[in-house]
């Protein structure tokens, strides 16, 4: 049973900073307001976005950055970035700066991602009763197997409602 709920919720490493960096860049969407009209929903940041967001905060934070080293952050090349770089980056994905540097802070910030994925993607009363399922041990499989006798049940009172019959009825 644990090993269903394992495998669902496996994530990727994020052993390097580049690779956490990354992460961010293939799971943090803009925003509707700093989208522009021409813009695709739901599309990724460019580096320059990012080092945009850290630049506008630079009267407050003091902290400056170039769209070309922010790439050479996620690629890699540089590594070892000063500690507001980390934090500004941090700011401007709006996680906290702890994700670069721990890995339970990375972890925590993992599962908090994909638990926002999942509430975009289906009604938010799903993923409370998934999670709900979850911690009272219920497998990824039974959990799924719930959700689908749910889905079905609504159907059918979704039918009943519309020919006037109760659920389950027979005329």
């Amino acid at each position: 049973m644990a090993d269903d709920r394992h495998a669902e919720r496996e994530l990727p490493p994020l052993d390097t900073l580049a690779a956490r960096l990354e992460y961010l860049f293939d799971e943090i969407r803009p925003t509707r307001d700093e989208l522009s009209d021409s813009d695709e929903p739901g599309r990724k940041y460019t580096n320059r976005e990012i080092a945009d967001k850290i630049n506008e905060a630079a009267s407050e934070t003091g902290v400056t950055i170039s769209a070309a080293y922010i790439g050479e952050l996620r690629r890699g090349v540089a590594g070892d970035p000063r500690t507001s770089h980390v934090r500004a980056l941090a700011a401007a994905f709006g996680v906290n700066s702890g994700y670069f540097v721990d890995d339970a802070a990375a972890r925590r910030i993992q599962d908090q991602i994909t638990l926002l994925r999942e509430l975009r993607r289906m009604d938010v009363k799903q993923v409370a009763l998934r999670q709900v399922l979850a911690d009272n041990g219920l497998s990824a499989t039974d959990t799924q197997l719930i959700e689908q006798m749910v889905v079905r049940l609504r159907a059918v009172a979704e039918n009943a409602a519309a020919t006037g019959s109760a659920p389950g009825e027979r005329r």
